[in-house]
């Protein structure tokens, strides 16, 4: 059985690589992406993350918040928010147009 940490971890690998595109919700400070037909959303939820896992017809069937884990969960669940405010806001394609402003 594949558990919350492994997911977690697979969520960060995956978003590093690009594989992950995020996208921004209504709700600031707030990301989701899309595998297959399971949604996952990270959010802030001070004071660290919360990562919610969606089934196909949009019910919350997994959360993890910072009451629940460990340090090394928290790391990891900031690192995804990162990388997903990243991903949503496109920062790479902003970066190399300001980069190309500046002549760099």
């Amino acid at each position: 059985m594949v558990d919350l940490d492994q997911v977690l971890t697979g969520l960060v690998r995956r978003t590093d690589e690009g594989v992950l595109r995020w996208s921004r919700t209504v709700e600031g400070g707030r990301f989701t992406t899309s595998v297959d037909a399971i949604s996952v959303l990270i959010s802030e939820d001070h004071p660290g993350y919360r990562l919610d896992i969606l089934d196909e017809s949009g019910e919350t069937v997994e959360s993890l918040r910072y009451a629940d884990t460990t340090i090394e969960q928290d790391n990891k669940l900031a690192r995804l928010f990162v990388l997903a405010r990243r991903s949503a806001h496109n920062i790479d394609s902003t970066l190399e147009k300001l980069a190309r402003g500046l002549e760099l």
